[in-house]
């Protein structure tokens, strides 16, 4: 694997900046190189940031690894719920179930392509790392969460699923984000032919 490229040190950060500056520098590390083996420093010099600046600007290397992650799964910064999002609402609220499916697959593969490298380096960090662990069960439990949510809306829209909520459930989270890794990145499937692969996947197994 190619070294992570370093950012030159700035010796002038404008205020605001260094929390963004500092989660996108680990975001690349946390990918690259894993979590446990990126250090504070890694960081810092990365993002082009004095050392201090790392703990007065965002935290330690846990709370750091918190952000990452929700900032890879939502998209953004902003403090909103993935479920309050309108593009993970418009899945839930479309009436039609096909429709639904599709728009479904859409924001597992947009929630994939951006969180599945961290994600990756999460799960092999949380087997020996007790702060990994502790996100890694977070985002897990809330995955579960709104994948149940978007069971429990398709069966509302029609009579012919063929699962109760609880097997759909288990199948979305068995699905993602281990077939987007092996199919996108082990096996270089475009993320486009995925995401159809992943609706009508959806179709078949759920649907009648």
């Amino acid at each position: 694997m190619d070294p992570v490229k370093r950012r030159p040190y700035r010796t002038t950060i404008r205020r605001g900046d260094a929390p963004a500056l500092i989660c996108d520098a680990a975001y690349r590390l946390f990918s690259a190189k894993g979590y446990l083996a990126t250090s504070i420093e890694d960081i810092a010099a990365e993002a082009g940031v004095a050392r201090p600046t790392i703990f007065t600007a965002v935290g330690p290397k846990a709370t750091i690894l918190r952000l990452v992650v929700d900032q890879a799964l939502a998209g953004d910064d902003e403090p909103v719920p993935i479920a309050q999002r309108p593009w993970w609402r418009e899945a839930i609220d479309e009436p039609d179930p096909i429709r639904s499916s599709q728009l479904a697959a859409r924001n597992m593969c947009r929630i994939n392509q951006r969180s599945a490298p961290v994600l990756r380096a999460l799960e092999t960090a949380a087997s020996v790392d007790a702060d990994a662990t502790e996100v890694w069960d977070r985002f897990q439990q809330q995955r579960r969460e709104g994948l149940n949510e978007f069971a429990s809306a398709l069966r509302r829209k029609t009579d012919r699923v063929r699962y109760d909520e609880s097997t759909m459930t288990d199948t979305l989270w068995m699905l993602t984000p281990d077939a987007y890794l092996r199919l996108v990145h082990d096996a270089g499937w475009p993320i486009e032919r995925f995401q159809d692969w992943l609706a009508d996947v959806l179709q078949r197994l759920f649907i009648d």
